[in-house]
């Protein structure tokens, strides 16, 4: 008697999952009051303790992994966070993101002032022999990973 064959596999899913999209994520369930970022939580296989700290000091909180069980896999339960490639998903109020976005181009225009200042690049109105530096801000093309 011939042996019997293996259960044929189920239909082909209606997306594939690979490297390129591991970060993508249902927007639809993400709260309109709240802010997500990837933090990174290890570096080079050794935990980034300092930014972890860093983060939690300025309100960004884990994502439950119950949310987005597109990220967290099975196993996902509340309580949880979602960590994928040594980053974690993390939330806060909109509100503190947009503070947090003002500060910190502040912070980047005062430390360009400052190394302007000393390398002596001042301009004209300073008494610079010559013209000086052009100096242009911009904001930075897509999403920063910290």
């Amino acid at each position: 008697m011939p042996e019997q064959r293996a259960p044929q596999r189920p239909p082909q899913r209606t997306r594939i999952f690979g490297a390129g999209n591991r970060f993508d994520f249902d927007e639809s369930k993400k709260p309109r009051h709240m802010a997500y970022k990837w933090l990174r939580v290890s570096l080079g296989g050794q935990e980034d303790k300092e930014n972890q700290i860093v983060a939690e000091m300025n309100c960004w909180t884990p994502v439950p992994a119950s949310r987005h069980p597109e990220l967290s896999g099975r196993g996902g339960k509340d309580g949880e966070s979602i960590v994928r490639g040594g980053l974690m998903l993390v939330e806060q109020p909109i509100e503190y993101e947009q503070e947090s976005r003002q500060l910190q181009s502040f912070e980047a225009k005062d430390t360009l002032e400052t190394q302007i200042q000393r390398l002596g690049l001042q301009g004209r109105q300073n008494g610079a022999a010559r013209g000086g530096v052009r100096r242009q801000m911009a904001p930075v093309a897509g999403e920063i990973v910290e």
